[in-house]
């Protein structure tokens, strides 16, 4: 399964930063461990952002990351979405006149 590991800045003076963390199917079923399993989740997702951003654990504090957001990662729905976002605009784009139709081959 994946997770999304978002820091947040409690200020709102830097971009929110994310990853995508795995973890294996296992050991997500087992609810009696949801607590050690959030916590290890956003250990390994905080490591990759600061390795990723070259970051260690006092840049966080002092940019302000303190807030963390996991979420259960989808891609096919997330990709659908993002299709039926795409589709929509581009309707309303043509309809406006803001863009030109493509022509029709006979």
């Amino acid at each position: 399964m994946e997770y999304q590991v978002t820091l947040l800045c409690s200020t709102g003076a830097y971009k929110p930063v994310s990853c995508l963390v795995k973890i294996d199917q296992q050991d997500s079923n087992d609810l009696t461990k949801v607590p050690e399993q959030k916590k290890k989740i956003v250990n390994k997702g905080i490591e990759r952002i600061c390795v990723k951003h070259y970051w260690n654990s006092r840049d966080l504090k002092k940019f302000g990351y303190t807030k963390v957001k996991v979420r259960l990662y989808d891609r096919e729905k997330i990709e659908k979405e993002n299709k039926e976002r795409y589709e929509r605009i581009k309707q309303e784009k043509y309809a406006c006149g803001e863009w030109k139709a493509p022509k029709k081959s006979s």
